[in-house]
């Protein structure tokens, strides 16, 4: 059994605490409560703890009881084949029922399946699997051998609890899923592990760092650098003049080939300030011990994690170059970027829009990682991807609103972006891309 489970004694009851609920038993009998008191970090075959009842006077009765509980124990149950593997439950239901496999029949590690520490451990896990497995340096030369096959013969037990447990397949029957076949590697173990039910792994707001680190500030330092003040638009004459909010969700589109004439540093301001500006700055304050701030797109935790850099290729009273956007103080500050990554950031820009034209101002859209999982475990990354998103919608919905010419990018240069823009890639570095310029007349596309 899980060695966190907790087995409580009550008034002819025994209930078994453990990280996915609590399972409670009633009425078994004196010696079998005493047999399932002792299993929370134990290993023990079945037929063992039937010996040991046996042992202490068991009646056939206590015996069936006893098979009985141990069933509905699955879930929480460590299953090992010693001394190559050790099956650890990490989800609530997780079954483990190994099938009777052919001894001519081959069987092939997952390519799901992956290797890593943890702790001073070495575990297999899988995005497929509801069972972490605990290796020992024994188990390592059947792991290698699983990369092509190996035959159920070699190793029955091992093998048959790595299918049960969804870690290894028999013949091509992976490779035939159809539900499989489109998953690549990261990204199924990215959805399995950026949502809770798939592991055990401390997962949501947990504030792990609270008492280890300070949490980042809201407002990133900003670079050295000459800054060019921003354009701010009275949001009263924004609200009188703009279309109507359904006309601008309707018409919205991704335009690819702007107008000739590039866009002015007046409408990139207001776009700039209308789509990412600060309103407002809050905290800490009990219960979010740390800063947040209001913008115009909402963020997880309110933490906005996202920071914004441009290089400019044209824009009307504006030289080319790269600039980081403070957005607290609505300004541009020019960044020493060198100009072959600044034109290499343009022309990967424009190849990913399909090289129709070289972009006018690519907004690159970053994240300070740290500040977002400080407070968050599992899903931090996911977390800002869906911030990316929602700042994407956005730029798009302001741009459309402003008649110019908005274009999501799916893809971009992490590590030319971070060189170009002065920073650590672990730390801070692109999550997004975004083109705008302005719109052709009788702009319509997908």
């Amino acid at each position: 059994m899980r060695e966190d489970a907790v087995v409580t004694p009550g008034d002819g009851t025994l209930t078994i605490t453990n990280p996915f609920g609590a399972v409670t038993v009633r009425g078994l009998p004196p010696r079998v409560a005493s047999l399932l008191r002792e299993l929370p970090g134990t290993l023990a075959g079945k037929d063992d703890l039937v010996a040991r009842l046996v042992a202490a006077g068991g009646t056939d009765q206590e015996i069936a009881l006893l098979l009985v509980t141990l069933d509905r124990l699955n879930p929480i149950l460590v299953h090992a084949v010693d001394p190559l593997l050790r099956f650890v439950p990490v989800a609530r239901d997780a079954v483990l029922r190994p099938p009777a496999l052919d001894q001519g029949e081959t069987v092939r590690l997952s390519r799901f399946a992956l290797v890593r520490r943890s702790g001073g451990e070495l575990v297999l896990e899988s995005p497929l699997s509801r069972h972490r497995v605990t290796l020992t340096g024994d188990a390592m030369p059947l792991l290698a051998a699983l990369g092509r096959a190996v035959m159920v013969k070699e190793a029955p037990e091992a093998l048959s609890r790595l299918v049960a447990a969804g870690l290894a397949y028999p013949g091509d029957a992976e490779e035939a899923d159809p539900a499989l076949r489109t998953w690549d590697f990261h990204d199924l173990l990215f959805h399995g592990r950026s949502r809770s039910g798939r592991h055990d792994e401390p997962f949501g707001g947990t504030f792990r760092f609270l008492r280890e680190l300070p949490p980042e500030p809201a407002r990133k330092p900003a670079p050295t650098g000459p800054a060019v003040h921003l354009y701010r638009p009275s949001l009263e004459d924004v609200t009188a003049t703009d279309p109507p909010f359904t006309t601008v969700l309707e018409s919205r589109r991704s335009v690819r080939e702007p107008a000739a004439a590039p866009p002015t540093i007046r409408r990139l301001g207001e776009l700039l300030y209308r789509a990412a500006g600060v309103r407002r700055v809050s905290g800490p304050a009990s219960g979010v011990p740390y800063e947040t701030s209001g913008r115009p797109y909402p963020g997880g935790g309110a933490m906005h994690e996202l920071e914004l850099y441009l290089v400019v290729g044209r824009c009307a009273g504006l030289d080319p170059g790269a600039y980081y956007y403070d957005p607290f103080a609505h300004r541009l500050i020019a960044l020493p970027a060198g100009a072959r990554d600044a034109d290499a950031m343009l022309a990967q820009a424009g190849a990913a829009a399909g090289g129709l034209v070289r972009p006018d101002v690519l907004i690159t859209i970053t994240a300070r990682f740290r500040r977002m999982a400080w407070k968050y475990s599992g899903m931090a990354y996911a977390t800002t991807l869906k911030n990316v998103g929602v700042l994407y919608q956005t730029l798009y919905l302001v741009a459309t609103a402003m008649g110019m010419a908005p274009c999501a990018l799916g893809g971009g240069d992490a590590d030319l972006a971070a060189r170009a823009f002065g920073l650590d890639w672990a730390t801070e570095s692109s999550v997004g891309e975004f083109l705008i310029g302005e719109a052709p007349h009788g702009t319509a596309g997908p």
